[in-house]
């Protein structure tokens, strides 16, 4: 597994992750939200990245309902 970067910028989700070229993860977390809301949408992003989503073939909904 890479390394993961966390960024706060203006988005128009609360948060997406992008995994780069080098094989790092790069978190992307809304400006908008709050300290307790950004904790709670990157722990949502890092269990997408425990789970291995990036590397599987399943449906966009299913990883979601995974990830919780």
């Amino acid at each position: 597994m890479g390394e993961i970067f966390i960024r706060i910028i203006k988005i128009p989700t609360p948060g997406v992750t992008v995994l780069d070229e080098d094989g790092n993860y790069n978190v992307y977390l809304s400006d908008e939200l709050t300290y307790e809301e950004r904790r709670k949408v990157a722990d949502h992003e890092m269990e997408h990245i425990k789970r291995e989503h990036f590397y599987q073939d399943k449906p966009v909904e299913q990883c979601e309902r995974e990830a919780g």
